[in-house]
This record gives structure tokens, C-alpha cells and sequence, in this order.
């Protein structure tokens, strides 16, 4: 069941029942590639998140990165022009788990059984842990004026991200679902036209309060810069076998640090 703290935060539809109906919404994530649970949080959790999130960004990490769509190291077979190694970027800010209050609502999300067991049954895994790292399993990221989340597939199965606060212009998601391979090898034509802003892909209409969960290892994706206003998500990341950290490189990257 859900505690006490938790159902004063959670929107109205998402009750204890809510969450033991699962058949249905799991069929649509493996045919759609995204689920959005409009208004997961109530205005009075936003209040509450907003107010944290603003009182830890002076403590975040600043990061830019560069890589190509597949996260993966340079493939010389290709031109660096081609789809396979064109360089993509990201910029934001970051807030490491170690520096989120343990009783913040966040905590209380990411710790829940219920929404554990929940997440399980939706993306057909047996279990979710946390990262071993202090770091890495919950993360706030901060997107000012001109920050961006370049086309890209993500390493991991699947992402689970909370929408704190949106942006009054730009920070648009935009992903092509489950277009990645094509004969079972990689059909870098149609990356390239997407990188090549050839095709308009799907477009998220995301509002604050919204919990997603989306299949992101076949499916590109991006993030539009930001043009007007602060945008703020946050990130619950969970590994499927128990004991493993981020890579320190990623840390280094993200964070600033490794612990």
C-alpha cells in the first residue's frame, strides 16, 4: 500500500487499486515504446518538488558532453559526417542522489514497493534495484536557455523521469519508436535522415506532474533546446542486477566527481 506521505502527493487517479492494473498499460508500452501518466504528482507534491529543486540547483554540476547517437566509441569504418559517428551533444545541470534530502518525496517515490512492483510488472522484469553508486539512482537535471538533449538511443532497456517544472518555449521530446534495426542490422538510412531533419518524429506533449516511462534502446531521441524558461526532470534509474555503480566515467561527466 501506499504510505501516507505518498497518497498526500500523488495525483487523484493514482490510488492503491490504480496500480494493480497492469496487463493493459503493458501492452501498450511494447507496442507505443512510452507510457505517460499525466498528473502523477499533485499540485501540492509540485509545490513541495519545485521548492527543493530550487534550493539544491546552486549545488549542481554543470556538464557538456559530446557523442554519437549510439553512445558508443568512433567506428573508423565510417566517415565522421555519416550516421554512425556524427557528433550529438548534451548540456544541463545535475544533482547527484547523495545531495537529495533522505525524506524528500523523490526518496519516497523512488523506495516505494508498491511503485517498484509496479514498474516491474510494466516493463516485464523480475526485479528493479537501486545503483550501487550514491550517486546515480535518483537525479535532478536542470535545463536553462540554450541547454539540449541531442538524437541518441539510450544503453540502458528503459528510462523513468519525472517532469518537475517545464519550460514556457523550446524543450520539446521528440523520439522515433522502435526504428533502430531493419533486417536485424542497424539502418543507418533512416538515422540519417532523421539527423538530417529529413522526418518528423513523434512529439511529447508533456505537462508538470507527468510520469514517463520510455523504451529508449531502439527508439531515438532528443530533447529541443531550450529557448525560453528553466526546464527540470528528474530521473529514477534502476539496474536489473543488484550491485552495480555507474561507470566512473559517466560520474566524472555528470556529477563532477565519482563519490
Amino acid at each position: 500500500m501506499l504510505d501516507s506521505d505518498l497518497k498526500s502527493i500523488l495525483g487523484e487517479k493514482y490510488k492503491d487499486r490504480f496500480f494493480e492494473q497492469t496487463s493493459s498499460l503493458s501492452n501498450v508500452l511494447k507496442k507505443e515504446g512510452i507510457l505517460v501518466f499525466d498528473s502523477f504528482i499533485s499540485q501540492r507534491g509540485l509545490i513541495k518538488l519545485k521548492k527543493e529543486a530550487a534550493e539544491l540547483k546552486p549545488k549542481s554540476f554543470k556538464s557538456s558532453s559530446e557523442y554519437n547517437v549510439y553512445v558508443s566509441d568512433y567506428d573508423e569504418k565510417f566517415p565522421p559526417e555519416s550516421p554512425r559517428n556524427r557528433i550529438m551533444s548534451t548540456t544541463k545541470k545535475c544533482i547527484p542522489n547523495d545531495l537529495i534530502p533522505k525524506d524528500s518525496i523523490l526518496q519516497k517515490l523512488y523506495d516505494s514497493s508498491l511503485l517498484k512492483n509496479f514498474f516491474c510488472k510494466l516493463l516485464g522484469k523480475d526485479n528493479l534495484y537501486p545503483y550501487e553508486d550514491s550517486l546515480s539512482s535518483i537525479n535532478i537535471n536542470y535545463y536553462d536557455k540554450g541547454d539540449a538533449l541531442g538524437w541518441h538511443f539510450d544503453n540502458s532497456d528503459f528510462t523513468i523521469t519525472l517532469l518537475v517544472k517545464n519550460c514556457t518555449k523550446g524543450g520539446v521530446y521528440e523520439f522515433f519508436n522502435d526504428m533502430r534495426f531493419k533486417d536485424g542490422e542497424e539502418d543507418y538510412d533512416f538515422v540519417q535522415k532523421i539527423l538530417d531533419n529529413n522526418l518528423e518524429g513523434t512529439k511529447v506533449k508533456s505537462f508538470e506532474g507527468d510520469l514517463m516511462i520510455f523504451k529508449g534502446n531502439k527508439s531515438i531521441h532528443q530533447v529541443t533546446p531550450v529557448e525560453e524558461g528553466e526546464r527540470i526532470l528528474v530521473t529514477f534509474n534502476y539496474n536489473e542486477t543488484l550491485g552495480i555503480s555507474l561507470s566512473e566515467q559517466s560520474r566524472r561527466t555528470f556529477f563532477g566527481r565519482i563519490k
